[in-house]
C-alpha cells in the first residue's frame, strides 16, 4: 500500500511539470516549424521539449554544451548552431519526460512491487532516452565524416589532374564540386559561392574545412592554402600529394571499417552458437536423466 501511494506522489509530482509544459508548447510553434523535420522524427511535438528548457532557465554554457553546439555548426552551420542545440534538447527533455510519464503512470495502475520496478525501468529508461540523443550529433557527425572521406580522396586526385593539365584552382574545383550531389561536394560548392561572392580562395577552403569538421580536409586546406600564400608554385604537387596520402587514409579508414563491422557481428554469432548448443545439449540432459 506504501508502495502504491509513493508512485501515485512521484506520478503527481512529474506530472506538474509536464502539463504545464504541455500547456506552454503552442508558444514555440515557430520554433517547431523551423526545424529540420527529415532530421529530427517527431518535431511537432518538440514544443513540450522547448517549454521544459524555459522552465528550467538553462543557458547552455557547459563544456558538454559548447560540445554540442560545435557539433550543431558543422551539421547545420554556425549560423544555426545555438537553435540546433536547443532543438536537441527539446528532442530529448520530449522524449524522456513522454517515457518517465507513461512507465510512472503504468506502475501506479500496477500497484505493489511490479509497479514499483515498472516504474525504476522507467526513470532508467527516460534517462538512457535523453543522453542517447544528447549524444546523436556526434553519430551523425561520424557517419557525416565516413561519406566524406570516402568521396574526397578521388575529388582531390580529379582537382590535381585539371590543375596539372593548365586549369586554375577556382575553376577546377567548381567543375569537380558539380559532379556530383554527394554530401562532400555539395560542401564543396559552397567554397564555389563564397569565392563568386568576393571570399578569397584561401579564406573560402578555410571555411570549407571548418564547415566538413575532418582533420584530413583540415590538414588538405592547410597544406594547400599555404601553397596558395606562396604564388601557388608548388600548387599542382601539393596537390598530387594530398591526394596520395588521402588515398592512403581511405584505405586505411576501409580496414578500420571491416574491423568494426566484424566486431559488430561478433555478439549476434555468439548467441547462434549459445542456441545451437542449448539446442543440442537439451535433448542429451533428457536422455541421460532418463
Amino acid at each position: 500500500m506504501i508502495v502504491s501511494y509513493l508512485l501515485a506522489a512521484v506520478l503527481v509530482a512529474v506530472s506538474i511539470p509536464i502539463i504545464i509544459c504541455i500547456m506552454k508548447a503552442q508558444v514555440y510553434e515557430d520554433f517547431v516549424g523551423a526545424i529540420d523535420k527529415k532530421r529530427f522524427a517527431g518535431a511537432k511535438y518538440y514544443g513540450i521539449g522547448f517549454a521544459f528548457i524555459d522552465l528550467f532557465r538553462l543557458n547552455f554554457q557547459t563544456v558538454r554544451d559548447n560540445k554540442i553546439r560545435e557539433q550543431a555548426g558543422i551539421l547545420f552551420g554556425r549560423k544555426y548552431a545555438d537553435f540546433y542545440l536547443r532543438g536537441l534538447y527539446a528532442q530529448s527533455f520530449t522524449y524522456s519526460a513522454l517515457i518517465l510519464y507513461l512507465c510512472l503512470f503504468m506502475g501506479t495502475l500496477m500497484g505493489g512491487n511490479d509497479g514499483l520496478l515498472f516504474g525504476l525501468v522507467g526513470l532508467v529508461g527516460a534517462v538512457a532516452v535523453f543522453w542517447y540523443y544528447l549524444g546523436s550529433f556526434k553519430s551523425k557527425i561520424e557517419d557525416l565524416n565516413y561519406l566524406y572521406m570516402t568521396d574526397f580522396p578521388a575529388a582531390v586526385s580529379t582537382i590535381a589532374l585539371l590543375v596539372n593539365g593548365g586549369m586554375f584552382l577556382r575553376d577546377a574545383w567548381k567543375q569537380v564540386s558539380y559532379s556530383s550531389d554527394a554530401p562532400l561536394y555539395m560542401q564543396m560548392r559552397g567554397v564555389t559561392e563564397d569565392m563568386r561572392n568576393g571570399v578569397s580562395e584561401t579564406d573560402a577552403i578555410f571555411a570549407f574545412a571548418n564547415r566538413c569538421g575532418t582533420k584530413e580536409i583540415r590538414k588538405f586546406s592547410t597544406l594547400i592554402t599555404q601553397a596558395i600564400q606562396k604564388g601557388g608554385r608548388d600548387l599542382a604537387d601539393s596537390l598530387v600529394k594530398q591526394s596520395d596520402l588521402l588515398m592512403n587514409e581511405k584505405r586505411q579508414l576501409a580496414l578500420q571499417q571491416g574491423e568494426k563491422a566484424s566486431n559488430k557481428l561478433m555478439f549476434p554469432i555468439c548467441m547462434i552458437f549459445i542456441g545451437v548448443l542449448v539446442m543440442i545439449m537439451v535433448p542429451i540432459m533428457a536422455n541421460m536423466n532418463m
